[in-house]
């Protein structure tokens, strides 16, 4: 799963890091844009249950993911996961970080595919992608924060990650990848596409927060960037293509005010459009806050991770309630959300601690049923 995100000190200026990877199985079929409207109660084992008042669904049986049973991954660090139509059903992609257990520096990517995204089959040649050979690599000790987007006009799988090497003459930046079928993963030239290591005019980025297609052409990534402020808020970095990622230091989402529940920022986010009835705006953004620090020798992690929610409106994000009480602990251990609309819903991945192990749970966001329930109520 997604560890801690963290604030470290390696003998430059702060930087910032989470934790993730990828790669995917032979793809055989044409990826239809729109996803067919599937109610996810009538193919799951378990129902879905609603959260208190929200229009938040949690499966009865979570998490759906905590390992694979395979050797070379004992310990999954981080996850991602895509949404796309086959044969007019949904169709669900994973692909995680492994280690085993012996192992300090040496990752692997592995992959699995579900047809209702809670039971998930690996790769048979998995792991996918191995660390670099190059121990001096830029990013020979680490690959994650990763995000994955479809892109059909080259018809590529398109990958930003947060990689690092701790004793090379890069310690921090940002990489893409890209594959055709999302199992042949190839690293691009000119990586990293941005160096973390150095502030861009006053803005310290922290790490990879999601992606998504650009409006008209290309791509529009969120980072987490710190100011003097020191609180991760987000920021774009705009690409016209995957080869030139340019940092915006106009920042778009602000942490939330002084005492708040996320005041100090945010290490993990997902945005999803949903068109809800009486509602002008469709986009949505999920996010992961927290509002303090803990400080270890090299680094600083992030505390009391909660989920939060915001949607567009006139071109600004705004909040539309306090922590989404999906939460598994009162201290709060969410590190990590993806967000992917299926017909009139939205699937959510959320990554909390299930009885001290870090797991993945599912959920769906369901304004419309829980409207359906509110006026039953009300009629009764």
């Amino acid at each position: 799963m997604s560890s801690p995100s963290v604030f470290r000190r390696i003998g430059r200026p702060l930087v910032l890091s989470s934790l993730v990877l990828l790669a995917a199985c032979e793809q055989e079929y044409e990826v239809i844009p729109k996803p067919v409207d599937v109610d996810p109660g009538d193919i799951t084992d378990c129902a879905f249950t609603r959260v208190e008042d929200t229009a938040f669904y949690r499966y009865d049986c979570n998490p759906v993911f905590s390992t694979t049973g395979e050797e070379w991954a004992d310990t999954i660090r981080g996850t991602t996961f895509l949404v796309t139509e086959v044969l007019d059903h949904p169709f669900y992609q994973l692909w995680y970080t492994g280690m085993e257990e012996s192992a300090t520096d040496e990752f692997s990517l592995g992959y699995a595919v579900s047809p209702e995204g809670t039971e998930w089959t690996p790769h048979p040649d998995n792991p996918l992608l191995h660390e670099p050979e190059d121990r001096d690599a830029w990013d020979a000790d680490a690959m994650d924060g990763m995000q994955v987007v479809w892109d059909p006009g080259s018809e590529k799988y398109v990958m930003l990650y947060q990689g690092y090497n701790l004793g090379g003459t890069t310690d921090w930046g940002l990489g893409a990848a890209i594959s055709a079928d999302g199992v042949s993963w190839k690293r691009i030239e000119s990586n990293p596409v941005v160096n973390l290591s150095e502030p861009v005019r006053g803005v310290s980025y922290c790490w990879p927060l999601g992606l998504t297609l650009g409006d008209v052409a290309g791509f529009t990534g969120y980072v987490a960037g710190a100011t003097a402020t020191g609180h991760c808020e987000v920021y774009r970095i705009n690409a016209a293509n995957v080869n030139n990622w340019t940092p915006d230091t106009e920042m778009v989402f602000p942490a939330g005010e002084r005492g708040a529940w996320d005041d100090e920022g945010y290490i993990s986010l997902a945005i999803a459009d949903l068109a809800v009835p009486d509602q002008p705006e469709s986009r949505h953004m999920f996010y992961v806050g927290f509002d303090d620090w803990e400080d270890h020798e090299t680094y600083r992690s992030a505390m009391h991770p909660f989920l939060g929610m915001a949607t567009m409106e006139d071109g600004e994000w705004v909040r539309q309630r306090e922590i989404v009480p999906v939460n598994n602990t009162a201290d709060g251990d969410v590190s990590a959300v993806a967000a992917r609309t299926v017909g009139s819903r939205i699937h959510l991945w959320i990554t909390d601690d299930y009885d001290g192990v870090s797991a993945v749970g599912y959920f769906l966001y369901d304004p419309v049923a829980a409207a359906a329930e509110d006026a039953g109520e009300d009629a009764e």
